[in-house]
């Protein structure tokens, strides 16, 4: 029997389970890009306005999250749309790949069905190279149609197609980094973090490199971050960058497969260590226990969060040059008047809510991974009730958001008195930032409504946080209708310091969440636990 025995049969297998995921991810990012391209040639219809957004991208803050920054000097919606989506879509693309590998290795490895399949006619690479191909296949995909949206847009068919590969390699390497770190760790969470850890590296490589020299420097050429623009596409087209990812590609890959046959099935290359004999005090109880199960996820999204809360803090100086070149766009997005900075502090408060809610609603689910796993089962065997369980994780994640949220406001605030000199803004956006806590709480507490009540439809939960996303940055550029904006989530409590505290709706939204908490703690207390 081959190693790879069962490989296609496994990939069917793997397309099938996933297909829901898969076609989420995929419409997710292309429709981003099919709705991206003509919203921009709308809002920079004339070479003025261009321009003045070329300028922004040459800030600091628009190197970071926009690359290197291919022509700038005649910026044209190709060179624009590369500069302002390819970042975010590499991300997704990141998050996606590690998400999708690791689940269909180490952690099938650590739920013990991996050892089934292995029990019958399968070969031992027959996993991580299923894993590998339907994550290839995706990414793939996804490439593909978003050359497909560049080309229907009007966009030179070349440089649609080189950007498209590009971010379809990019897409693979992701894949190929998780299945390395997949065999280094002996549990899905620990490879999942490892993954995460290195694409962080990789993309602070790229940053380092762009911001030391206009067009990217040494540093920016160790990162898959850089290599989609570093072929210039839409100013200056060179395919040869892309070859750097398959020769990535090929490294990770074999290194993958060997240290997959030097290490026992369900055990990583790094033994795990064994703890203390005993607890110290800060493991005391059940609530420690998941403070101290999340503490690295906490701290890295919390570091995260505040790191992109700075950089959003010194654009306050570009607000007036953006007024100058495109009065009309920013009138329609209320940043007019003497307000003008508060507005626009108000608006980026909006892009803090959205990783802590989603942070909110990741920390409660794991409760849901510890159920699936039988670890839940264990815990409560003991003299530990549901409600002290369940709720102390939903407290955990309260506490980390509600944290994380005012830390963001107040480091933002840091970032605009750093560049106008003016310390009265830390105080200004930390309130803004503390407005928002409700919002928040809320995500939390419908994510335990739903594992309490209907653990199958809590991912209603991530369709509105989506359905939010989308009215929140597109809402006003596409002319949407009020009320759907404001059926939005991050649309329901007042946006300081643009708009007026309003204490109602604070105090509504509040409620809100402690009763949808309430209700699903009532609710998992009486429902039977499920095991994967």
């Amino acid at each position: 029997m081959s190693t790879f025995t069962g490989t296609g049969r496994l990939i069917l297998f793997i397309l099938r389970r996933d297909r829901i995921r898969m076609t989420v991810w995929t419409l997710s990012l292309v429709g981003s890009m099919f709705m991206v391209i003509p919203t921009l040639a709308d809002m920079f219809a004339t070479p003025e306005q261009r321009m003045a957004r070329a300028t922004i991208m040459e800030t600091p803050t628009g190197i970071v999250f926009g690359g290197p920054g291919y022509g700038l000097e005649e910026y044209g919606l190709g060179a624009m749309v590369a500069n302002e989506m390819t970042q975010s879509l590499l991300v997704a693309l990141a998050v996606m790949g590690i998400l999708h590998v690791v689940r269909h290795t180490r952690a099938e490895e650590e739920s013990g069905r991996a050892e089934l399949l292995r029990a019958n006619v399968l070969g031992s690479s027959a996993q991580i190279t299923a894993a590998l191909v339907t994550n290839a296949l995706v990414s793939g995909a996804i490439g593909a149609l978003i050359t497909v949206s560049m080309v229907v847009n009007g966009l030179p068919l070349a440089d649609s197609a080189a950007y498209g590969a590009g971010l379809a390699l990019a897409g693979v390497v992701f894949g190929a980094v998780a299945a390395v770190c997949a065999q280094v760790s002996g549990y899905a969470r620990g490879a999942s973090g490892l993954a995460f850890l290195v694409i962080g590296v990789l993309f602070m490589f790229r940053v380092v490199g762009d911001i030391a020299e206009r067009g990217g420097s040494a540093p920016s050429w160790f990162s898959p971050f850089a290599w989609v623009q570093q072929t210039r596409a839409f100013d200056d087209l060179r395919w040869w960058p892309l070859a750097l990812y398959v020769l990535v590609i090929a490294v990770l890959f074999a290194v993958a497969y060997v240290l997959a046959d030097r290490r026992d099935l369900g055990a990583g290359l790094v033994a795990a260590r064994p703890g203390p004999a005993g607890a110290g005090p800060l493991l005391n109880g059940v609530l420690a226990l998941h403070l101290r199960q999340q503490r690295a996820s906490i701290i890295a999204w919390t570091v995260a969060v505040a790191l992109f809360a700075l950089a959003f803090g010194t654009l306050v100086t570009e607000i007036d040059g953006m007024a100058e070149q495109n009065p009309e766009i920013m009138a329609r997005m209320g940043l007019t008047g003497e307000g003008m900075i508060e507005a626009f502090l108000g608006v980026l408060t909006l892009y803090i809510v959205m990783p802590t809610a989603a942070f909110a609603v990741l920390s409660v689910l794991r409760t849901r991974a510890e159920e699936d796993s039988g670890r839940a089962e264990l815990v409560l065997s003991a003299a530990v009730g549901r409600l002290r369980w369940m709720g102390s994780a939903v407290l955990v994640s309260a506490l980390s958001g509600m944290v994380m949220m005012f830390l963001g406001g107040l480091v933002m605030g840091v970032g605009a008195a750093s560049v106008t000199g003016d310390t009265a803004w830390i105080r200004v956006v930390a309130e803004a930032g503390a407005a928002q806590i409700p919002v928040v709480l809320m995500f939390a507490g419908l994510t335990t409504l739903f594992l309490g009540v209907a653990p199958r439809l809590v991912g209603l939960v991530w369709a509105w946080f989506a359905y939010g996303l989308f009215v929140t940055i597109f809402g006003l550029l596409m002319d949407l209708p009020d009320w759907m904006v404001h059926v939005g989530p991050f649309e329901i409590v007042a946006l300081l310091p643009t708009e007026e505290f309003a204490p109602v709706p604070y105090l509504a939204v509040l409620a809100g969440a402690v009763a949808a908490a309430a209700v699903g703690l009532a609710g998992f207390r009486r429902r039977d636990l499920v095991t994967a």
